[in-house]
């Protein structure tokens, strides 16, 4: 499984479980991560769900540096 089907995956997990709103179907590279209702508790369980299957959190956004509003550049953050 490639990083976007592991953050695709991940996704759809923390959305069912900390969000009122439904997972489409399918999800583009820009579509905004905030649109899913996540709060701050819910990204990082997000986070540490990647971080389980390829075993670390990139150190931009652990430091700060980054802050992905789009689902492309979340994966984009574990492609660098």
């Amino acid at each position: 499984m490639d990083i976007r089907d592991i953050c695709k995956t991940k996704l759809a997990a923390v959305v069912v479980e900390h969000s009122p709103m439904p997972f489409p179907d399918a999800i583009d590279e820009d579509d905004e991560l905030d649109v899913f209702g996540l709060d701050s508790l819910a990204f990082m369980s997000l986070l540490t769900s990647i971080e389980s299957e390829v075993g670390y959190i990139p150190k931009a956004i652990l430091e700060g540096d980054l802050y992905p509003e789009t689902f492309g550049e979340l994966v984009s953050a574990y492609d660098s």
